[in-house]
């Protein structure tokens, strides 16, 4: 039922709309009309989405009213055509020296509009539009933040569980993972997914002002967990291909995968793992799985005179793996620094 929420959202949003139209058009503001759109614009989005916006929403707006300034100022020897195409080039050259993804088109809008719509008058529909946007935005980011519920962290989180979680499950079934490629695709597609929302969260915490930081939270679970996923791709491949392990490498691999699996799995709730307990679990699977693979690597190779470094090898990026893995799996943080951000 995905269709209610995005009801709920089109509703709020609409009626948010004729509010902000309603109060533009009882108090007379010049150009109100692009100061309720970026109201809209801003809460289209997640408080964090929102923020990203409307910053390109404002700094677009600005560089179109530099480039109007400029275009009507020194070009007005040139005709319409040629001071309209100087005024949208300067406000492109702004926008690559700004690494603005989408605020050049407003930019543009604001250049055109002055230029085409108000030629006589560019000056003040130009800097009354400008002026509207930039109050719109600081607006829409104040309901954004004190009314609105959705947060950029809180959906983050969400697909960071559901994507931990399949990590988790591939983790625990390391010896039998049927379409082995196909899974570790999709799971490096959805961190890369992740990995493209941290603008997001980092444009969020900079106006939530939260004592909490999300963003170093995300980055540290996204670097760790990368590491845990490239190695559970190269161990499923790899144990396929060692049929005979010693008792004690076997029982180390699976108290990796116990003990890795839980941690994966509750990763990103509020319970904290860091007990007395789990550090000794943990602390013995160490010790343990160093002593294992120290007598897998000392254990002498196959007689036959082909295999010899082809088996040394394997056994080198198995025990690398291994240790990698735990290693990644131990510095990974348990618990979010905060949950309370939905309201």
């Amino acid at each position: 039922m995905t269709t209610t929420p995005q009801l709920a959202l089109v509703l709020r949003n609409g009626l948010l709309l004729m509010l902000s139209l309603a109060a533009v058009d009882r108090l007379g503001l010049p150009e109100g009309l692009f100061l309720a759109l970026a109201i809209l614009v801003v809460l289209e989005a997640d408080l964090g989405g929102g923020v990203i916006a409307g910053r390109e929403r404002v700094i677009g707006s600005l560089m179109g009213l530099l480039a109007v300034v400029i275009t009507a100022g020194i070009t007005l020897i040139l005709p319409l055509p040629a001071r309209v195409f100087s005024g949208l080039l300067l406000v492109r050259l702004f926008g690559f020296a700004a690494g603005l993804s989408s605020g050049f088109i407003v930019g543009g809008h604001v250049v055109a509009g002055s230029l085409l719509h108000h030629p006589d008058n560019w000056w003040y529909y130009a800097f009354w539009r400008t002026a509207m946007t930039i109050l719109g935005v600081l607006i829409g980011v104040y309901i954004s933040r004190h009314l609105y519920s959705q947060r950029s962290v809180s959906r983050w989180r969400e697909q960071c569980c559901s994507w931990t979680g399949d990590l988790a499950d591939a983790l625990r079934h390391l010896n039998d993972i049927p379409e082995r490629e196909r899974l570790f695709l999709d799971l490096r597609e959805r961190r890369n997914a992740l990995r493209r929302s941290l603008p997001q969260l980092i444009a969020e915490q900079s106006v939530t002002r939260s004592r909490q930081d999300s963003v170093r939270w995300a980055q540290e679970v996204l670097q760790h967990c990368s590491t845990v996923m490239s190695c559970c791709r190269d161990l499923s491949a790899l144990l396929q291909h060692q049929p005979v392990l010693t008792p004690a490498l076997r029982e180390s691999v699976q108290g990796l995968q116990r003990l890795g699996s839980e941690r994966l799995t509750t990763l990103g709730q509020t319970i904290a793992m860091q007990t007395s307990a789990h550090h000794d679990a943990w602390s013995r699977l160490r010790l343990a799985l160093n002593d294992a693979v120290e007598d897998l690597l000392q254990t002498p190779a196959g007689t036959e005179s082909g295999s010899d470094n082809s088996e040394h090898q394997q056994r080198r990026l198995l025990a690398s793996r291994l240790l990698l893995l735990s290693d990644a799996l131990e510095r990974m943080p348990c618990s979010p620094p905060n949950r309370g951000v939905a309201h």
